[in-house]
C-alpha cells in the first residue's frame, strides 16, 4: 500500500519541472516567433518606403517589337503617370519621370495629359532625376 502512496507523490515532485520545461519553452518559441515578425516587418518596410523597380509594374513604358527591338509605348507611360499620381512609389515614378524626358514626351502628350505629367514631375521632384 505504501508504494501506492508514494506513486502520486513522485507524480508531484516531477510535476513542476515538467511545467517549468513547459513555461520556458513556450516563452523560446514566443520569442522566435516576435522576432521573426519584426524582421519580417521591417522588410517590408523597407519594401514599401523604397518602393519597386518600374519593370516590376504592367505598365512598363517599352514593348518589344518583332525585330526585337524596345519601343516606347506612350499609352503604358499614361496609365504610369496616372498610377503614381495615386499611388507612391518614388524609385518607380522617378524611373517613368526619367524615360519621360529621355523620349521627349512632353511634345508627345496632349494639353490635358501635360498637365498630369507637370503634377507627377512635381511630386516626385523631377528637376533633380533631369539633371
Amino acid at each position: 500500500m505504501t508504494g501506492a502512496a508514494s506513486f502520486p507523490l513522485t507524480m508531484i515532485k516531477a510535476l513542476p519541472s515538467e511545467l517549468t520545461i513547459n513555461v520556458v519553452a513556450s516563452i523560446i518559441v514566443s520569442l522566435l516567433f516576435l522576432a521573426t515578425g519584426f524582421l519580417w516587418g521591417k522588410y517590408k518596410e523597407r519594401r514599401r518606403k523604397f518602393g519597386r523597380n518600374l519593370e516590376e509594374y504592367d505598365f512598363y513604358p517599352f514593348t518589344v517589337t518583332r525585330e526585337n527591338f524596345g519601343e516606347f509605348s506612350l499609352k503604358d507611360f499614361r496609365l504610369g503617370m496616372h498610377y503614381f499620381l495615386k499611388n507612391e512609389d518614388h524609385t518607380a515614378a522617378r524611373q517613368l519621370i526619367f524615360i519621360g524626358e529621355q523620349n521627349n514626351v512632353r511634345a508627345q502628350l496632349e494639353p490635358t495629359e501635360q498637365k498630369v505629367y507637370a503634377q507627377l514631375f512635381e511630386k516626385y521632384n523631377g528637376k533633380t532625376i533631369a539633371d
